[in-house]
């Protein structure tokens, strides 16, 4: 009986934990999907990434992936270009969607292969890079979302979904110390030379 009742509740208890069979997440690397999601620019710096990862849980294939990357702050970062990656022809046909400043930095982005895709690789694999402009200061989170043509898994649309998020902060860029140097001596420069034209 205590056999039983264990056997039960192992059951039980195995069936109510559930995995994402398909987590999409953001890096500020495209070696390490762990190397941190939070990318700080300079305000006006351009040409800055942010690199979008994807881990596929279930015994099969994803066959198609469709992203929205979205932001919370529009105004803050704008995506410039998503470049969608394809090692080894993961992908038959991709397209990297609109871009824009948000509230969509990349709108229905898409990638499908009927016969391979995303296999299950025991860890998060590079999907794409997003380049972003910084065209306002402040800060927005960013977050993935199922795009307009979903996703499947084995021809399937997956049970679980999971999106992580990613911060974009925008900061005052301050002057190096060369450079404020470098500044005070032409401005003290001009001084001088006025007070000698005088």
């Amino acid at each position: 009986m205590n056999i039983r009742f264990f056997a039960i509740l192992a059951s039980f208890c195995l069936t109510s934990i559930s995995y994402a069979d398909v987590v999409v997440s953001f890096s500020t690397s495209a070696s390490d999907p762990n190397a941190g999601t939070v990318l700080t620019l300079n305000e006006g710096q351009t040409s800055a990434s942010l690199f979008v990862y994807v881990e596929n849980t279930e015994a099969t294939t994803i066959e198609g992936l469709s992203l929205d990357i979205l932001s919370d702050t529009p105004g803050i970062a704008l995506a410039t270009s998503h470049l969608i990656s394809e090692p080894a022809g993961r992908w038959f046909g991709s397209t990297p969607g609109a871009l824009g400043s948000g509230p969509f930095l990349v709108d229905d982005s898409n990638a499908f292969n009927f016969f391979g895709g995303f296999p299950n690789s025991g860890g998060p694999q590079l999907h794409s890079e997003i380049v972003l402009d910084a065209i306002g200061i402040g800060s927005t989170q960013v977050t993935a979302a199922t795009g307009g043509s979903g996703i499947a898994v084995g021809g399937q649309v997956p049970s679980s979904l999971s999106f992580g998020t990613a911060t974009v902060n925008v900061v005052t860029a301050i002057p190096e110390p060369g450079s404020a140097l470098a500044l005070s001596a032409i401005v003290g420069g001009m001084l001088i030379r006025r007070r000698k034209i005088r």
